[in-house]
C-alpha cells in the first residue's frame, strides 16, 4: 500500500497539464493534502487519488458521460502522452476508486476553492464595504435503489417501487464571486432550515446572509445575530405586514419589535432552556417597496432585516440587494440544468454524496476562470454565460492538456478568457418566463405499479 505522501511524484507528474488553470491544479493538491490527512491509502497503481479526481472532474464536466466514456478519456490521454503500459479499460476499478476517495477531501476542496475565489472577487466587490451570502435549497433525484431509498427516501405522492429518492441540498453561495462555500446534503424528509442552521458556523463577523421569506423567524435572526452577523430575509406570508406599527423611519420603512414566539413554535429537538436563552424581544427593521414591470401588475414585498440604520443601509440599497436573492436560483440552473446535478447516476448513498460535491467543486473551477476571463478583460462577472463558458473549455482542455508547457498552451488559454469574456449575457433585469415546459413527453402510460409487477403482468395477463 502506498501513502499520499509516497505518491507526490506522481501528483507532481499529473497536474502539469494545464486542464482548467491553476485553480484546477490547487484543487488536486488539496484532495492531495485532505487525504493526508485523512488518512487514506492506497495501492501504487494508475487510479491514485489524485488520477481518480481528474476522471471524476471529467466526468462531470462532461454532462451525460459514463463511468465507461470518463476511463476512455483517462486512458486516451495517457496514451497520447506517449505511456504504452495501460490499465484496462474496465470501468470497474475507477467505480472501486471513487468509493475509496474521501468523502471530506471533495468537501474540503470546494470549500478551499469557493473561499479562494470569494476573496479574490470580494476584494474588488462589496456591498456597503460587507461581504454578502445568498443561501437556498433545492434537490436532486437519483436512482431507485434499496440503499437510497433508506438514505434519503422518496416524495410521498408515488408509490413504493414507482417513485425515485430525492436528496435535499441547501448552500452557501458568495454574492460577489457566485462561488460556492459550503453545502449540507440531507434526507427529503429533513427540514431546509434544520441544514441551513448547519451552515451557521461558516459565517464570520459583519457578514450579510440574505435568503427567502424560508428563513424568515425568530430563532434564524437570532442565530444569525449572536454571530455578529445581519440577514436581509423576506417577511414570512404568517407574519402580518402592516407598516403603521413601530417607528417610523421613511415611506415604506419602520422599526418594528418583534414578541419571541410561544414555546409551542420552537424549532424540532430544542430544549426549553435554550428557547429560554432567547431574547424576549428583538428589534427588526420592515422595508416595503414595489417592483414594477410595464404590462404586468405591480407587486409589492415586504422584506426584514436586521440593518437598522436608514442612513448607512438607505430602502433603495436594501431593495437592491434582495433583488439580487435571484442569483441563487441562477447559479443553482446552472449546477442542476447546466452540469446535470438534477438527476444524479450512484448507485449507493456515499456515491451520490460524491458527486454533488464534485458537481460543486467542478462548478467552482468554472466560476474561477470566468473570474479570471471577466478580470483580464474588465467584463462583469454576472453576465458571463456559464453554459458557454463550459462549451469553450470542454473543446479547448484537450489540447491545452496536449501542448502543457508550451508557448502554444499560453495563446490557447489566452485564446479561451478571450472567447469567455466575449460571451456576454444580454441584460435583462425585469425578464419573465413561465415556469412550463413546450416540448410534450412521449405518449407512454405512468409506471404506477414496481415494474417487476407490471414484467408479470405482461407475461400472465
Amino acid at each position: 500500500m502506498a501513502t499520499i505522501a509516497q505518491g507526490r511524484e506522481i501528483l507532481k507528474g499529473q497536474v502539469d497539464a494545464d486542464r482548467i488553470g491553476v485553480s484546477a491544479r490547487a484543487g488536486a493538491q488539496w484532495v492531495d493534502a485532505a487525504c493526508r490527512a485523512e488518512p487514506h491509502q492506497w495501492r501504487d497503481r494508475f487510479w491514485t487519488p489524485v488520477q481518480t479526481f481528474w476522471t471524476f472532474l471529467w466526468q462531470v464536466l462532461h454532462v451525460g458521460s459514463s463511468c465507461r466514456e470518463a476511463v476512455a478519456a483517462a486512458l486516451a490521454e495517457q496514451a497520447a502522452a506517449g505511456r504504452r503500459a495501460l490499465p484496462s479499460q474496465d470501468g470497474s476499478a475507477y467505480c472501486q476508486a471513487r468509493k475509496r476517495l474521501p468523502l471530506r477531501a471533495l468537501q474540503q476542496t470546494v470549500r478551499h476553492l469557493g473561499q479562494s475565489l470569494r476573496d479574490e472577487v470580494a476584494a474588488a466587490v462589496t456591498w456597503c464595504g460587507r461581504r454578502v451570502w445568498l443561501v437556498d435549497g433545492t434537490t436532486c433525484s437519483m436512482p431507485d435503489t434499496a440503499d437510497l431509498q433508506a438514505a434519503f427516501s422518496q416524495p410521498d405522492g408515488p408509490a413504493p417501487g414507482c417513485g425515485f429518492p430525492v436528496a435535499k441540498v441547501v448552500a452557501l453561495f458568495c454574492w460577489a464571486s457566485g462561488a460556492v462555500l459550503e453545502a449540507v446534503v440531507g434526507p427529503l424528509w429533513m427540514s431546509e432550515l434544520a441544514l441551513w442552521r448547519e451552515l451557521w458556523p461558516m459565517l464570520r463577523l459583519g457578514e450579510i446572509v440574505v435568503g427567502d421569506r424560508f428563513y424568515c423567524s425568530y430563532y434564524d435572526f437570532v442565530g444569525v445575530m449572536r454571530r455578529g452577523c445581519d440577514a436581509v430575509f423576506r417577511l414570512h406570508q404568517k407574519r402580518p405586514d402592516d407598516l403603521r406599527r413601530g417607528r417610523r423611519l421613511g415611506k415604506g420603512d419602520r422599526l418594528e419589535t418583534w414578541q419571541r414566539p410561544t414555546w409551542s413554535a420552537r424549532p424540532r429537538r430544542m430544549g426549553r432552556r435554550d428557547w429560554n436563552a432567547l431574547p424576549a424581544t428583538l428589534t427588526i427593521r420592515l422595508i416595503r417597496f414595489t417592483v414594477d414591470i410595464p404590462g404586468f401588475r405591480s407587486e409589492t414585498i415586504t422584506v426584514a432585516t436586521t440593518l437598522l440604520d436608514p442612513v448607512a443601509y438607505p430602502l433603495e440599497k436594501i431593495a437592491g440587494l434582495y433583488r439580487d436573492r435571484w442569483l441563487i436560483e441562477l447559479r443553482f440552473r446552472d449546477i442542476k440544468t447546466t452540469m446535470g446535478m438534477e438527476v444524479l447516476r450512484g448507485k449507493s448513498a456515499d456515491v451520490v454524496r460524491k458527486e454533488i460535491y464534485m458537481h460543486l467543486l467542478a462548478y467552482n473551477l468554472v466560476r474561477s476562470l470566468m473570474w479570471q476571463a471577466a478580470s483580464q478583460h474588465s467584463r462583469p462577472l454576472h453576465r458571463l454565460s456559464f453554459a458557454g463558458t463550459m462549451d469553450r473549455l470542454n473543446a479547448l482542455e484537450p489540447y491545452l492538456h496536449l501542448l502543457a508547457g508550451s508557448d502554444r498552451a499560453d495563446r490557447l488559454y489566452a485564446l479561451l478568457l478571450r472567447w469567455i469574456a466575449g460571451d456576454l449575457l444580454p441584460d435583462r433585469p425585469n425578464r419573465i418566463e413561465p415556469r412550463a415546459v413546450k416540448r410534450r413527453p412521449k405518449q407512454y402510460p405512468r409506471l404506477n405499479r414496481p415494474r417487476h409487477q407490471m414484467r408479470k403482468a405482461l407475461l400472465c395477463p
